[in-house]
């Protein structure tokens, strides 16, 4: 038997809440890395720590994006839009008598 309280989320809400979470991932790091940057009295280690994360930065995305899953997952994104953005028909009111 199903459990009511455990209903299968909808794909958009899943998505909006994946977004929600890399959202906040990226800001937990950017505030952590300005919060260092403002109580570090040696700029020349903060412009090195800041190319650092942009080189690792680089790196993993450039994996990521050369793997088949992520065209697949692109792929897939670009379909889901284009079929969000196909207008519907309109609806037609029919009156009798």
């Amino acid at each position: 038997m199903r459990d009511a309280s455990r209903r299968a989320l909808p794909i958009k809400v899943k998505a909006l809440l994946l977004a929600l979470g890399a959202c906040t991932a990226w800001l937990v790091i950017q505030n952590t890395v300005l919060v260092f940057t403002v109580l570090s009295h040696d700029p020349p280690v903060t412009g090195r720590l800041a190319l650092t994360f942009v080189k690792a930065g680089a790196l993993v995305a450039s994996r990521f994006w050369s793997s088949p899953a992520a065209i697949a997952l692109a792929a897939a994104a670009w379909i889901a839009l284009l079929l969000h953005a196909r207008p519907a028909e309109p609806r037609r009111e029919v009156h009798h008598g």
